[in-house]
């Protein structure tokens, strides 16, 4: 479980099944749509190779010693400490309960801090995911459907409960869908400015989930995050 983490500022970008619309002499019309609308899915044996390394993250979140606290090939399940259902999705990247019944075929993912020892304080946290769908389609369809979810949880509060410790409760932020991207911003209350930002991407057939938190967070280092996976994704 996080330990001193806020979540995040969502940046979304029109749905990636219905297009964009462009203003052309102050009326709406649709984007072009021309080209390839199908690619050749990402294999899973390419999924390790999405991820970035620690010395990427550093750079985007400002930091020198974060490192890879540990991997993961299944769905962190935070769930049970979640109350309010409608955040699960906003509180963390890669949450099974929030991909469960959507078509996924395989995950892989990395927690990296600057602690790498839960007894200890750290500065900077990051969690990167990426989630493979069987097509772009089913890909598209699961962002469709957070871009409809996520805003049940902005511009609110909801608490974090675990055993045994106090409530940790956040407050999260307006979401934003905008160049493809989904994201938002949460702040933990009373801790000293600890913040977070969430993102969501999708890539062809690759789903990019991200959250990236540090003491008075600024600028949108998830989005830059997701934003180097996707350039990955599209290399391949």
């Amino acid at each position: 479980m996080r330990q001193q983490i806020a979540v995040l500022v969502l940046a979304g970008a029109c749905t990636l099944a219905g297009g964009c619309t462009t203003t052309a002499n102050g009326k709406a019309v649709p984007a072009d749509k021309s080209g390839p609308i199908t690619s050749t899915p990402v294999a899973v044996s390419a999924l390790d190779g999405l991820l970035l390394d620690p010395g990427q993250i550093n750079s985007v979140l400002g930091a020198k010693t974060m490192q890879v606290w540990f991997s993961a090939k299944a769905m962190w399940d935070w769930g049970s400490n979640i109350t309010d259902k409608n955040c699960l999705a906003i509180d963390g990247p890669a949450q099974d309960r929030v991909y469960t019944n959507t078509g996924w075929t395989a995950v892989r993912g990395q927690r990296v801090d600057d602690s790498v020892d839960d007894s200890k304080k750290r500065d900077h946290y990051a969690i990167q995911a990426v989630v493979a769908y069987p097509s772009a389609h089913d890909a598209s369809a699961f962002y469709n459907s957070s871009v409809q979810g996520w805003p049940s949880c902005s511009n609110r509060r909801f608490s974090d409960i675990t055993q045994g410790q106090p409530d940790v409760v956040w407050t999260v932020g307006a979401v934003s869908n905008a160049n493809g991207t989904l994201s938002t911003s949460q702040v933990q209350e009373g801790g000293d400015g600890w913040a977070c930002q969430r993102a969501l991407s999708v890539r062809n057939n690759i789903a990019i989930d991200v959250v990236t938190c540090s003491y008075n967070q600024s600028g949108s280092p998830a989005i830059d995050v997701a934003a180097q996976i996707a350039a990955k994704v599209v290399k391949q």
